[in-house]
């Protein structure tokens, strides 16, 4: 994947947080700041599942290149979650 930046549909964006707004029933005077914490949320995944998929493409090999079984790819994430506790 090119690195071009992040664009989101505006259109999409906005249908998608209209209905969730309807399902909560938000007050108008929470709107805005409930469409940042969606907003928020959104590129918190986003920016997640990028980092994952970057670190899948290198690090989730066996030594002899072939890929991972779920289980050891669910060993190493959880190894890289513990390493990332004492990082931060």
């Amino acid at each position: 994947m090119a690195n071009n930046g992040l664009h989101i549909d505006p259109e999409k964006f906005a249908f998608e947080f209209a209905k969730v707004a309807r399902k909560m029933n938000y007050k108008n005077s929470d709107l805005i700041p409930e469409a940042k914490k969606f907003l928020l949320s959104y590129l918190s995944a986003y920016y997640l599942i990028s980092d994952f998929n970057k670190i899948e493409q290198t690090d989730f090999k066996n030594g002899d290149g072939k890929e991972l079984s779920f289980d050891q790819l669910i060993d190493k994430i959880q190894q890289m979650n513990a390493d990332q506790m004492f990082k931060g």
